[in-house]
This record gives structure tokens, sequence and C-alpha cells, in this order.
């Protein structure tokens, strides 16, 4: 069977024009190319993400193959497009005109259209581009929905067997919860993550930001690499499954391994706050502030020399030679005696003052900081880990970059599609439904007219 390689037509590009002078099984040829060294620079340039979901951690794996040069189509319900449009505030722009922070957040680098697929004539349009345009599809609709529509893996690969497709659920798509819609906040309480997040005592705590959601959409993203990888060698493509709850058990790591592998009467896993079960000490300490607001510095022994080394500068000495403190074990065992004495001591100096005492002395330490504060950080500067991107109605707005990077990433010809995908922000809602449904495919201009007369596709214009 031949590859998709030999499939399609291989452009070379050069920098300037040039005699390109080979020989192929002592066949020799001669072609005039034109060669841009850096289109080659996106891996995922010329590749197709037909976008069907939603919220987070589908937009999320959507978002991370844009920023890898895939060209990502994100087809939305009329009227509200995703739901996350409408969460806020925060809102960035006028009162009139003003776009969700967090529909920004996972959004960048797509091209939205607004179609109805509870239309017949809109679920055709959503059929077309899954069978006739795309390489990979992500959904994450309430289970049995797409088989309802038509729109399942099944279905679609009969017209379009290259075709790599992705699933996130709640649950997985078998067992008694199949059909249950699956939310972060709910699925990390259901499944282990809130039992082990916040301070011994006390109310459960959610994680700051929906970290299982992220998690999901990451492995998504893998599952997804894997299956072209496949495609690949077979020509074929494949259905890739990934949900919430799997993800969320999985992420336990260690503490899911102590708790399977440990005797059924064992106490379960307990909230240490910002400490750690089988590291002492390995939190964070609260320093002397000059204001109102408390401050920490996080450090870290992670054996008995950094111990060693950590006591001396922190001008306590005596601890690492102390019977009860010599050894981790030791430590562990005796953490409610170590612990104040630390904790006093932090409370001498200043959370800078202990950064600037302890930082490069051979073990982990670092100021706990607000998320402004992050961004400001000297390092996350120095790698330039915000981005500026032109939004038409918000105007200049920040993100964060992409923390995957590519070697060439900035030579990309002007003029290539890979080079204008780049560039895109966050698009308003159908910014793109005339220009994809026209150019993708070949609907004109008095029947895309018609289609939005009759609301069954929206379409977004800059007035004038």
């Amino acid at each position: 069977m031949s590859t998709p390689w030999a499939q399609r037509n291989c452009l070379l590009v050069l920098p300037c024009k040039s005699r390109l002078h080979h020989h192929i099984l002592n066949t020799e040829f001669t072609a005039e190319v034109s060669i841009c060294v850096g289109e080659m620079s996106l891996p995922l340039r010329g590749l197709r993400v037909l976008d069907l979901s939603r919220i987070l951690a589908g937009p999320w794996c959507t978002m991370l193959l844009a920023d890898a040069g895939a060209q990502v189509v994100k087809l939305e319900r009329t009227g509200k497009g995703d739901d996350t449009r409408s969460w806020g505030p925060p809102f960035v722009g006028d009162s009139e005109n003003s776009v969700s922070a967090y529909f920004l957040s996972v959004n960048r680098r797509k091209q939205s259209i607004a179609v109805d697929i509870k239309r017949k004539e809109g679920l055709d349009i959503c059929r077309r581009l899954a069978t006739e345009w795309a390489d990979i599809l992500v959904e994450n609709f309430k289970g049995g929905t797409t088989t309802r529509l038509g729109l399942d893996y099944e279905t679609l690969a009969r017209d379009n067997p290259r075709l790599v497709y992705c699933t996130i659920s709640g649950f997985g798509e078998t067992g008694p919860f199949a059909d249950r819609p699956g939310y972060d906040v709910i699925i990390s309480g259901m499944y282990g993550l809130m039992s082990i997040t916040g301070q011994e005592i006390g109310d459960p705590v959610k994680v700051g930001v929906a970290s299982t959601d992220v998690l999901t959409g990451t492995l998504a993203m893998s599952g997804i690499l894997s299956a072209l990888y496949e495609r690949e060698r077979t020509g074929f493509g494949k259905k890739v499954n990934v949900s919430l709850m799997e993800t969320q058990l999985a992420g336990l790591v260690n503490i899911a391994s102590n708790v399977l592998n440990s005797p059924q009467d064992a106490p379960e896993p307990k909230r240490w706050g910002s400490a750690h079960e089988s590291i002492v000490p390995y939190q964070a300490f609260r320093c002397k502030s000059k204001t109102d607001k408390d401050e920490y510095v996080m450090v870290g022994a992670g054996n008995d020399s950094q111990f060693d080394k950590f006591t001396h500068v922190l001008g306590l000495p005596g601890l690492s030679n102390d019977s009860r403190f010599r050894t981790n074990a030791d430590r562990v065992v005796n953490r409610a005696l170590l612990i104040p004495i630390l904790e006093q001591q932090f409370l001498t100096k200043t959370r800078q003052e202990w950064v600037d005492l302890l930082d490069g002395k051979g073990f982990p330490l670092g100021p706990l900081r607000t998320v402004g504060e992050a961004f400001a950080c000297p390092q996350a500067i120095a790698r330039n880990m915000i981005e500026e991107m032109d939004h038409p109605i918000a105007g200049t707005i920040k993100l964060p970059r992409t923390p995957v990077t590519f070697s060439n990433a900035d030579n990309v010809c002007d003029d290539s599609q890979a080079n204008h995908n780049m560039k895109l922000p966050p698009p308003l809602l159908g910014q793109h439904t005339e220009e994809i449904l026209s150019t993708v495919l070949g609907m004109r201009t008095q029947e895309l007219l018609e289609l939005e007369r009759s609301g069954v596709i929206q379409c977004w214009r800059r007035e004038t």
C-alpha cells in the first residue's frame, strides 16, 4: 500500500531561485525550484483540524496543534458560540464590543465558522468538512450525540479513511457513567485530587486552574500525534479516546501507586497543604513582611546533604546533627518538632532577604509569586513567555506563549498559509465562515447569503 507521502505532491522551496541537480537510481534530473527553508520549521504545517470542541480540554488540545503549525477551523454554534465566550468578567475591549479573557486563553491561531448543525444544511457542511477537508477531528459532545448526527468516527471514516478522530469525554465511552457530562472540578472531586489538595485541617480545595482539563487536552494531542505517526505507515487514520476521569486517575501518579500497593487497611492519603508526605522539609514558609500582605518562600531538601547545606545557610547548623533530624526518614517521623523551628527562623527575614541569602546554595528554593509576579520574573521575560497579538475588537492582547518551541520557527515564508495561521488572534464568532466555506467547500456567494439569511450560518464582518 502506498504511503501518504506517495499520495501527495512534494514541493521543495529554497530562499532563492536555483537549479537543483541530483541523481536518483542513476537517473539524472534537473529542476528549478524556490525554497524557503523556514516552511519546514513548523512540524504540523499542512495538517488540517476540524475543531468541534468547546470549553477547555478540547480547545486546549486544538490550540496546541495550531501552535505547532496545523490549520484549525473551529466550528461553533450560531448565536452564542463556545460557552467560554460568555465566561467573565474579565472581558477585554469596550462595553459594546468585548471578548472574554477566558476564551482568548485557549483559542489563538484558529479560524471560526458559525454553523447550526441542528439544521440539515448545517450538518451537511460539517460532514463535508470532516470528509473532504480534515486530517484531524476533535470533539467533546455528550455521549451518543455524534452517532445521532452521523458525525461518529465509523460513519466519517467510510468516506475519509485517513481521518484521525479524537473524542474527549468526561467518563469514557463505556461504563455506567458514559453518558454523563464531565466537568473538571466534578472529576477532581470524584477521583481523588481534591482529597489530597488543601490544608490538612479544613475543607477540600480545588486546584487554582482546571488542571484535569489541561492534562486531558495535552494527552489528547499526544494520542493524535501517535495516530498520525501510524497513518504515515499505513495510510489509515484511527480513533483516539481520552477522558477526564481516566486522565485524573492516571495523573495521581505516585499517590495512586502508594494506595494501590498498600494493604487494604492502610490509611488514605491526606491533604498536606504545600508540604510533602514523604520529604521534610519540602513546603512553603511564611516570611517577615513589611506590608499587610503575607509573603512566602518555598524550600525543598530532597536528600540529607541538601538538608545539611540548608540548615547551615539558614543559621541553624545544629539541626542536621540532631539525631531526630539526621535522615529524611527521621525528619518525616519528627515533622511536628522540626517545622515549628524552621517557621520561627523564616519569620526573621523578608522573602527577598531569604531568596538573596539562600539562592544558589545547593538546594531548591524559590519565592512564592502571584500570577502577575510570575510573568514579570526575569527568567519568564528572558524566555519571551508573553505573546502579543492584534485582536480586531480588543486591540493588543497578551497571552502566555506556547511552552513548546521549535528550531527555525521564525523563518516561515511571509506568504505561507502556516505563517498566516501563526498570526491569527483568537477569532470572533463566525469571523471566517464566509472565507472557509467559499475557499474550502467552493460554496458560492449567493448560496452563502441564503444560508446566512435562514440562520444556518453566521458571518462576522468588520464594520466600516
